[in-house]
């Protein structure tokens, strides 16, 4: 980096510091406020609630940091244009394409921590939040699961269309077994499967065995009840490899291809949160080119007017990347389309105003 980078990235990087720990303090604070009557009701001990909000700062982390970063691009951009550092930069022979390098650096490194963070903690910590959230404040639990899928040790997949925690049962299992190469071997369908103190009561199913090829062997074997020792209970359903959501990139990604061995074709909820793992890290960098790019205006160069612009485009962008995901979930559209669309729409608009700007 140039001497003139470090000088930018040094002052944005305390910015955005501070702006992202006020958004993690408000955060709390205001969902502190709304819970109080719950935990004066119930007197939650202080240790949980601690236990709490421990474990809710990393999903506030995630979700926080590309604003954070917007708001200390657009001030930052802002001051520079005011203290004519940019018009230095630009008699210089540096264009504004050039200057937001720094920017561009700053965001890279926060969308490297976003992905970390997301991969690493948040899925344990959300399932301990939760947890804590039904139990504790709401004084309940949540007893349905829709559409879960976990593995187990041995590389069997398992997907239920319903997961009833209370009764102990699932609805429309299906099992597949694979070798250590992800190869399918045999596959298991049953409607209704009940946890027993002896294992799994399958009712209603079939079991069918796959060839090198992929292709079913034989035809499948019918079943009324069968009685199998799986090494999952109702309970696994709800950790966090049973959660698209709070589940890694790369278990995901596995996860999706063994559904569609198993003939559900149906994984249009698990590509769009597959495709966001990627995206929603990424976000940091866009959000740093948005607020540099609208704080650095020619009619609005060191203007609070240019702050407020780039935290609308902020705002509006965020609008896009929520409606391009929710279009993917629900119309024929590639879930890679729907949700890198507003992304690099976001990237190749602000790239060119830098380039049209003197």
């Amino acid at each position: 980096m140039r001497i003139l980078d470090r000088y930018v990235a040094r002052q944005l990087l305390p910015v955005g510091l501070w702006c992202l720990i006020v958004f993690l303090l408000l955060t709390c604070v205001i969902d502190l406020f709304g819970r109080l009557d719950e935990i004066l009701r119930y007197r939650i001990a202080a240790k949980t609630v601690l236990e709490y909000y421990v474990n809710f700062l990393p999903t506030v982390f995630v979700r926080a940091c590309p604003l954070a970063l917007l708001l200390g691009s657009a001030f930052v951009a802002m001051r520079l244009a005011r203290h004519q550092e940019l018009l230095a930069m630009n008699a210089s022979g540096t264009s504004l394409l050039r200057a937001s390098v720094p920017f561009l650096f700053v965001g890279w490194l926060a969308s490297l921590c976003v992905f970390v963070v997301n991969e690493r903690i948040v899925p344990r910590a959300t399932m301990t939040y939760e947890r804590i959230r039904d139990e504790a404040f709401r004084g309940r639990s949540t007893f349905v699961i829709e559409n879960a899928a976990i593995m187990d040790s041995a590389n069997r997949l398992y997907h239920a269309r319903t997961v009833d925690l209370k009764a102990k049962e699932l609805q429309h299992l299906t099992v597949l077994e694979q070798d250590w190469q992800n190869r399918p071997t045999r596959s298991l369908y049953a409607s209704r499967a009940i946890w027993t103190p002896h294992g799994w009561l399958l009712l209603n199913g079939s079991i069918s065995h796959i060839g090198p090829g992929g292709a079913v062997q034989g035809a499948p074997e019918q079943f009324v009840e069968r009685l199998r020792a799986f090494p999952v209970t109702p309970v696994s359903f709800t950790e966090p490899e049973g959660r698209p959501e709070t589940m890694r990139y790369g278990q995901l990604r596995l996860l999706i291809t063994s559904l569609k061995q198993t003939g559900v074709m149906n994984v249009r909820r698990y590509a769009v949160e597959l495709a966001s793992k990627l995206t929603l890290p990424l976000m940091n960098l866009v959000m740093c080119l948005i607020g540099f790019v609208g704080s650095t205006q020619l009619q609005l160069r060191g203007n609070l007017r240019g702050l407020g612009m780039s935290l609308g485009w902020g705002m509006l962008y965020y609008l896009l990347v929520a409606v391009g995901q929710g279009v993917a979930r629900q119309w024929p559209l590639p879930a890679v389309i729907g949700v890198w669309l507003p992304h690099l729409a976001a990237v190749w608009w602000c790239v060119n105003r830098l380039r049209t700007s003197r």
